[in-house]
């Protein structure tokens, strides 16, 4: 086993050799809303398009990327909802990939792939698009001042087929997800609103002469 893990990270580290040229089309999804809370969950989906209709007729057999995010705001989940998906060979039968999340740089997501299937397998598991892993963050409550906005993006992105090559890609654009985040301040105030309005009413129903 550890002969099979020290040669699919060496396959990975082979994998920046090659020059990028066809277009590919990486995305971040959240699911749900673009606005996120403090105290709740993000989730997002990374889908890959384009290994057909790209022009590069392809499957996909490994993939490295780093995701960067605010540490401040946001803490990756190692376990579930965060999970990958099943193109590269990740069931719930068994597993037929090695898959890595290494999140111990604050910030920095590490993520690495590689399927243990044929290319023949791979190709009728895969189509033109799929989803690669689905990541989950709880939503920290920001220092002050809370930030409007915040960017998680993809870079140092690495792709191979089957047979160990690489595919030479070069994305329409960097994966980025731009989210809105509510103010805890605002979120406060409204929990402060609602709590008075509450207590008054039951106040007054419990005052002499009020029904």
């Amino acid at each position: 086993m550890k002969k099979l893990l020290t040669a699919a990270m060496l396959w990975l580290a082979c994998l920046s050799c090659a020059p990028m040229a066809q277009a590919l089309q990486m995305t971040l999804v959240p699911r749900g809303s673009y606005q996120i809370a403090p105290g709740g969950m993000l989730l997002v989906d990374l889908n890959i398009a384009g290994l057909q209709s790209g022009g590069l007729s392809t499957e996909l057999g490994a993939f490295h990327l780093d995701l960067y995010y605010d540490p401040d705001l946001l803490f990756y989940l190692p376990g579930a909802p965060s999970g990958w998906g099943t193109a590269l060979g990740q069931t719930g039968g068994g597993a037929q990939a090695l898959a890595f999340a290494d999140a111990s740089t604050p910030g920095l997501l590490h993520l690495d792939e590689v399927s243990l299937l044929d290319g023949l397998t791979l190709g009728q598991l895969q189509g033109d698009g799929f989803r690669l892993a689905t990541l989950a963050f709880q939503v920290r409550v920001p220092p002050f001042p809370a930030p409007a906005n915040t960017i998680l993006f993809a870079d140092d992105i690495l792709l191979g087929d089957a047979g160990g090559n690489v595919i030479p890609v070069a994305l329409d654009q960097v994966p980025i997800l731009i989210l809105q985040v509510d103010e805890p301040g605002t979120l406060a105030l409204l929990g402060l609103g609602m709590g008075a309005l509450a207590w008054q009413r039951r106040r007054g129903r419990l005052l002499p002469g009020r029904t």
